[in-house]
């Protein structure tokens, strides 16, 4: 966070919405929103003075393991796997690249910027910001990536050569080491390894020390390709209507091969959704020397000291730590929901839950959608939401890949009780099940979900599992026993206002975009629809 000094002239700026976050789900929220409501106005800050949230302190070969097809935001394609009529078409192996990414953002927020209404502050100068807005929209996600810390989160000793992994290729290329030791096992230390074996680095000279063993989505295994989409999407949902135990079910999985584990003799507890393909994790399982004795403490300069034991290090000099570790807080991705948390708070809305199973994208989609429909009742607003919160059902388990796919359910069948909203939902390209990027369209779509395969039947007798306490595994629902979803009378609509929205622009500008480090919110809630007024509260808020 930057400190300002206080003393310095404050510049002003009014809007609707002050977003505070510019990455995904900052981006993807505004994006919608302009979509939806042609009236909306919005100040955008970060901490970085690029948007892309994470993307900007990336390593430089990190490419996307999700598809692109559905990544971003609503109005601006990222694939380059298009059809004749340039429409974006999944393909399982189209991973767009960081620096894809951070172009990808920088061209949606020249985008905002060519509406003319909607604005950026500056945080290359020391001036304060005073905002009057009617609602602070603000992204609850604590991302860490290892280039975003400063040095080893533990002891060590000065004669350790430490880098994240962002260096690694200067350090490949030099040949100045004779041994790589990668310490984290996630998405981050899976690409190091891999990183390494494709560039010429024996397995023999890598030591991987993983705290924990986490299953693998395995790209290829889960997909064949485009033509083959819905069917292969099936063998996620047979086993949620046949197998006894959620465990039970992960384990069909694996033997779908839709999941994989570098050690088969156990279980692993962990599950974060990283995707790899098969040749990946036989590289993973080249890897002899895997050392499975908790997180590392401290190094010295003769051993690596672990919570369940030490490993001797001979020769420090010739050896590089490679740090892959992010989120050594054992949260989801930086997130954590306690059990009273509201998207829709008052003048605040809290962006962050997955409400789409692994899809920040579409999640913040959504809540745009309903902030520009639905009447301002956060407690009407928050019953159509289904996400996982508390800590028992914040972890990074196995069944947090249940647990998101019942509460993706349970929001499209509350979603569902306002026809519109579902429809905004299918037609969204941040969707990966939508018709636009499979083959056949509609078609394809409600053949899969009402023919033969019945995945929506399927789906609908996972939920009914669930409730009944079928698994042994899960007795409460994922957290969500008792609750109820919304009936279409308790629903309240916005008046739809006849001015239709001009975003997203026709044209490009050449603005450049800038970030605010330090404002000051002022909460202008208007009761009436009047225009904004002068501040009468201000509250301190960083980027």
């Amino acid at each position: 966070m930057c400190t300002q000094d206080q003393s310095t002239a404050a510049t002003t700026a009014a809007a609707q919405y002050l977003v505070i976050g510019a990455g995904t789900a900052g981006l993807s929220f505004i994006d919608s929103l302009l979509t939806l409501d042609a009236n909306a106005t919005v100040i955008l800050v970060d901490r970085n003075s690029h948007p892309g949230g994470h993307w900007t302190c990336a390593y430089p070969w990190v490419r996307l393991h999700q598809t692109a097809c559905n990544y971003g935001v609503n109005s601006l394609a990222l694939s380059n796997n298009r059809d004749k009529r340039g429409k974006e078409r999944f393909s399982v192996n189209d991973l767009a690249s960081g620096k894809e990414i951070l172009e990808y953002y920088e061209a949606v927020v020249e985008q905002f910027h060519d509406i003319g209404n909607h604005f950026v502050t500056n945080v290359d100068t020391k001036e304060i910001t005073r905002v009057s807005c009617k609602k602070v929209v603000q992204v609850h996600s604590n991302v860490l990536v290892p280039s975003m810390r400063n040095g080893p989160p533990f002891p060590i000793d000065a004669s350790i050569n430490w880098n994240p992994l962002n260096d690694l290729p200067t350090h490949v290329e030099s040949k100045k080491y004779k041994k790589f030791v990668v310490i984290g096992a996630g998405k981050t230390g899976s690409d190091a390894i891999t990183y390494l074996l494709r560039n010429g680095v024996d397995q023999s000279a890598i030591t991987w020390i993983t705290s924990r063993d986490v299953w693998y989505f395995i790209r290829d295994g889960l997909w064949q390709g485009y033509d083959s989409y819905r069917k292969d999407t099936v063998n996620l949902v047979n086993p949620l209507v046949k197998c006894i135990t959620l465990q039970e079910a992960f384990l069909q999985y694996e033997k779908d091969g839709i999941m994989g584990r570098i050690d088969t003799s156990s279980f692993p507890q962990v599950f974060k959704g990283p995707t790899i393909n098969k040749s990946e994790l036989a590289g993973f399982r080249s890897i002899k020397d895997i050392v499975r004795l908790g997180r590392v403490t401290s190094i010295t300069s003769h051993e690596i000291k672990l919570e369940q034991g030490a490993v001797p290090l001979s020769s420090p000099a010739d050896t590089l730590f490679v740090d892959c570790m992010a989120d050594i807080d054992g949260t989801f991705y930086g997130y954590r929901f306690s059990e009273d948390f509201k998207v829709f708070d008052g003048d605040r809305i809290n962006l962050g839950p997955p409400l789409v199973a692994f899809n920040v994208s579409c999640s913040s989609a959504i809540i745009a959608y309903i902030e520009s429909t639905f009447a301002d009742d956060s407690e009407m607003r928050n019953n159509l939401l289904y996400f996982p919160c508390g800590e028992d059902h914040n972890k990074v388990d196995f069944k947090s890949f249940f647990s998101q796919f019942y509460m993706q359910n349970k929001t499209f069948k509350a979603l569902g009780q306002y026809p519109p909203a579902m429809q905004f939902v299918m037609n969204s390209r941040t969707f990966l099940d939508a018709p636009c990027h499979h083959k056949n369209g509609m078609i394809g779509f409600l053949w899969a979900m009402f023919g033969p395969a019945q995945m929506g039947q399927k789906s609908n007798k996972f939920v009914e599992r669930v409730e009944r306490g079928d698994f042994p595994d899960c007795q409460d629902c994922f957290g969500c026993a008792g609750r109820k979803l919304p009936q279409p009378n308790e629903l309240k609509i916005k008046e739809k206002s006849m001015v239709k929205s001009n975003y997203p622009p026709r044209k490009k500008s050449s603005t450049t975009w800038n970030c605010c480090a330090t404002v000051d919110v002022v909460h202008a809630v208007e009761e009436n629809g009047g225009p904004l007024p002068t501040a009468d509260k201000t509250v301190k808020s960083s980027a």
